[in-house]
C-alpha cells in the first residue's frame, strides 16, 4: 500500500489504484486498502466513484469492524469535504481507532494540519507537544 501511496501524492492516479488492486488481493480486502482506492477515486474522479466505495465499506461494516479513520474519515478527506471528514475524525476518536496515530504523519491529512479543528482533534489525543 506504501507504493500506492506515494503514487497518489505524486498525482498517478491511475498507477496508484493498479498498485491497489495488488494491495486488495493481496489483503483480502482489508478496509485500508478499500479506503485508500476510495480516497484515490475522490481526488482523481470525484465522488461518482467514490461512492461506490463507501456503499461498499458500509455493507461490509454489516458483517465486520470498519475502524472510522481506516474505513471512512479519508473518503470525505479526498473530497475536501472538510465537515464531513472531521464528523469521522471525532467517530474514530470516540471509538479510540487505532489508526488515529497515523494522523500525524499520513500525508492525506496535509491539507487540514492548519484547520483549528484539526489542531484541537490532535491535541485531545495528546499527539502533539505540550498538550494538557
Amino acid at each position: 500500500m506504501a507504493a500506492a501511496q506515494a503514487l497518489e501524492r505524486n498525482g498517478e492516479y491511475n498507477l496508484a489504484l493498479k498498485a491497489l488492486d495488488d494491495a486488495d488481493r493481496l489483503s483480502g480486502g482489508n478496509s485500508k486498502s478499500v479506503s485508500l482506492r476510495g480516497y484515490v477515486l475522490a481526488k482523481a474522479d470525484g465522488p461518482t466513484d467514490a461512492g461506490a466505495v463507501i456503499t461498499a465499506l458500509e455493507a461490509a461494516g454489516q458483517h465486520r469492524y470498519m475502524p472510522p479513520v481506516c474505513a471512512r474519515a479519508g473518503l470525505p478527506a479526498g473530497l475536501d469535504d472538510r465537515d464531513a471528514a472531521f464528523a469521522w475524525l471525532e467517530r474514530a476518536l470516540a471509538v479510540r481507532d487505532v489508526h488515529m496515530v497515523f494522523l500525524t504523519v499520513d500525508p492525506k491529512w496535509d491539507p487540514y494540519r492548519n484547520d483549528p479543528r484539526f489542531k484541537a482533534l490532535l491535541a485531545r489525543c495528546r499527539f502533539t507537544a505540550g498538550a494538557s
